[in-house]
């Protein structure tokens, strides 16, 4: 019984800790920048980090290395197409599509934006009129793409600002955004897309040439 109060508690545990927001704050201020925050811990991707280059070792002679006999993707493939057809093989990957959308459908919709800031200056001190007509163009994307992506998450911390300055030549980004999402709805749709991705690799399977062949064997002798 003391194992399987301590069982339950463990698994309590682990659900507690899938159910715990994980966030993330994207920024853009000249450079990229991404921090990752979960419990207690924090990680950070300093822009312009580039990893420490370590002394490669003196090439060694080669050696013939055994062929590792791996999956034959493309004799798979082949094999698909001749026993499904073609439109049992397009069949198979349209449901691939359409569970990949439902998916990434149901995992957005779990993806929360907290926080959404853009600042977007335009630099116009050269050509007045030619800056203007750019400012018209990239405000009418920038505007009606940040539409799209406040109806898919919405926000309430938002700000959307595109300006031109007729002084300046160079052009002004700033940008950050906040996203949380709870670990237990990625690890839902990870498992979703495994067993729907096993459902239809079942469905488009080939027979085993093994066993092509004793089918082969016992209608001759059935024959005989």
């Amino acid at each position: 019984m003391i194992v399987l109060y301590v069982l339950g508690g463990l698994l309590l545990f682990l659900l507690l800790l899938t159910l715990t927001p994980l966030h993330a704050t994207l920024r853009f201020q000249e450079e990229f920048g991404l921090e990752l925050r979960y419990l207690f811990f924090r990680y950070k991707l300093q822009p312009g980090q580039e990893p420490k280059e370590e002394p490669e070792p003196e090439p060694e002679p080669e050696k013939e290395k055994p062929q590792k006999a791996g999956p034959d993707w493309q004799g798979q493939l082949k094999e698909i197409l001749r026993q499904k057809g073609l439109g049992g093989f397009l069949q198979g990957l349209g449901d691939l599509l359409k569970l990949l959308g439902r998916t990434s459908g149901r995992l957005l919709r779990r993806l929360k934006l907290r926080e959404f800031d853009l600042y977007l200056c335009l630099g116009g001190s050269g050509d007045a009129a030619a800056a203007a007509l750019l400012y018209g163009r990239v405000s009418a994307g920038v505007y009606g793409a940040c539409g799209g992506l406040f109806h898919l998450l919405p926000c309430k911390a938002k700000g959307l600002t595109v300006d031109l300055d007729y002084h300046s030549d160079v052009n002004m980004v700033d940008f950050t955004a906040r996203l949380s999402i709870r670990p237990f709805f990625v690890l839902q749709a990870g498992l979703a897309l495994l067993f729907g991705g096993l459902g239809i690799w079942r469905r488009l399977r080939v027979k085993p040439k093994a066993s092509q062949s004793r089918e082969k064997q016992t209608e001759k002798g059935s024959r005989a």
